[in-house]
């Protein structure tokens, strides 16, 4: 996709974010501290999306796409403890964590994808008489 709107786990990682700010609201103030790191991972997972989007080539677009991978087991280990701290109700925390781990596995795939083409590109290089 040319425009990072169109990519399916971008918007799956915004929409995430979005849901979480939206629950965020009906927390108690003592739980502001895991609220607001659960915000920040949320946003960094689809702002690291987002730049690994608008890199050029594959290796720079992979770099990003791995930045995103770490961002989203932080905020699968941070809605896990809200779970446990039953920070948010339990369906909406279930729900969370289905769309967590969707994007994860869709982070994954890039991450394959983006692997194979530097692979590609390297054999390629290899094969070009000097």
């Amino acid at each position: 996709p040319s425009s990072i709107r169109e990519l399916r786990v971008w918007q799956e990682a915004v929409g995430t974010a979005g849901e979480i700010a939206k629950l965020s609201r009906k927390t108690r103030p003592e739980s502001r501290a895991l609220v607001d790191l659960l915000i920040r991972c949320s946003a960094e997972v689809a702002l690291a999306i987002a730049r690994g989007h608008v890199k050029e080539g594959a290796v720079a677009q992979r770099d990003g796409f791995r930045l995103a991978r770490d961002a989203i087991a932080s905020l699968e280990t941070g809605l896990a403890i809200a779970r446990h701290a039953e920070l948010f109700p339990l369906p909406a925390c279930a729900d969370l964590g289905v769309r967590a781990g969707h994007t994860a596995r869709l982070i994954s795939g890039y991450i394959t994808y983006l692997d194979r083409l530097v692979e590609a590109d390297a054999e390629a290089a290899r094969m070009t008489p000097v």
